[in-house]
């Protein structure tokens, strides 16, 4: 009887100890299982993250930029990458292809043209020789921008009636003025009118007006940033960055030699 109750109890055991890990089996299954579906949901997870980070592509929101030479040259490439070359004279990149080239007036630092190789088929060219014409200041209306001639020179150095400055008008409605080489003239209480963003104003007090005549001009046409330029051309600098400094133009900013300002 002992030997059967023995027995008995054994089997109830084993029954138990069946149960119970069978039971350990099945959560540690099912705990497998709720592992597997996690990595797979962060998987899937790490796969948009990378695949949304993939697609984004970014976007160029910069309009035209101006690339300044030093001294009266600069470059602006628009928008739609047309290039634009003004008074070519100073070392820069002249690399890109020209859509437009202009010229204020015909001295040799102004009008190098021949630094400019690659140009479009159509790449228009604009001196003062076509910007004035019987006393007409000329306007001349190109796809990608509007290219005023007004008046410049009005200074023993530089006659009124051969030289030119620019007020260019791009797509995007912004403005440029390029005073060139000159002195005070009438016009500039007229340019006062048209809420010109940004405008180059010589001041190199030698051949052109000094800062301080520089300085009237600049209040009189009122632009939303005024920049001086040409002023250091007896010494061949490219700009002199301490007479730039103390220019007391309202609204002043400075654009050293090979920085690039975005217009727009």
């Amino acid at each position: 009887m002992k030997k059967l109750n023995l027995l008995f109890a054994v089997l109830i055991f084993i029954i138990i100890a069946a149960g119970c890990s069978s039971q350990a089996a099945n959560e540690q299954g099912a705990e497998s299982i709720m592992n597997t579906e996690n990595n797979k949901s962060t998987e899937n997870t790490s796969s948009i993250v990378s695949e949304s980070k993939t697609d984004i592509t970014p976007t160029n929101t910069a309009g035209a930029r101006l690339n300044y030479f030093g001294h009266a040259s600069m470059s602006i490439i628009t928008e739609d990458n047309k290039v634009i070359y003004i008074d070519p004279y100073e070392k820069g990149d002249y690399s890109h292809t020209a859509d437009l080239i202009l010229v204020t007036h015909d001295h040799f630092d102004h009008n190098q043209i021949d630094k400019i190789k690659n140009r479009s088929d159509d790449c228009k060219i604009i001196t003062q020789s076509e910007a004035l014409q019987n006393g007409e200041y000329k306007t001349f209306e190109l796809p990608f921008v509007t290219v005023e001639a007004v008046e410049a020179g009005n200074n023993p150095n530089h006659d009124i009636n051969s030289c030119v400055g620019y007020l260019l008008t791009f797509k995007a409605g912004k403005t440029v003025y390029i005073s060139g080489d000159t002195s005070t003239t009438n016009q500039m209480s007229e340019l006062s009118e048209r809420n010109i963003d940004y405008a180059f104003f010589c001041c190199d007090g030698i051949y052109n007006m000094d800062n301080d005549e520089a300085a009237r001009c600049a209040e009189t046409v009122g632009a939303k940033h005024n920049i001086p330029y040409h002023n250091e051309p007896a010494n061949g600098d490219l700009l002199d960055t301490e007479l730039a400094e103390s220019w007391s133009a309202p609204d002043k900013m400075i654009i050293l030699p090979g920085e690039t300002i975005i217009l727009y």
